[in-house]
């Protein structure tokens, strides 16, 4: 799971329903899919939800290491 894309969610105050609807997702199963790590979303995506949670897009999809 990635957890900073989880944390940056929820410090807007938004749910996985409303990221879905943002990003134009039709359930919020595609966008829970990406947070939790089943789907990698295209850049264009990625870049999309770090705008909409105010964050690099670098710092929300690094690879995570085994020091997190």
């Amino acid at each position: 799971m990635n957890a900073r894309l989880k944390a940056a969610r929820r410090a807007k105050g938004l749910t996985q329903a409303d990221m879905a609807s943002k990003l134009g997702y039709r359930s919020k199963s595609g966008y829970a899919m990406v947070e939790n790590g089943q789907n990698i979303p295209p850049l264009d995506v990625a870049l999309a939800i770090a705008k909409i949670v105010g964050q690099d897009v670098e710092t929300l999809f690094a690879q995570i290491t085994k020091a997190e």
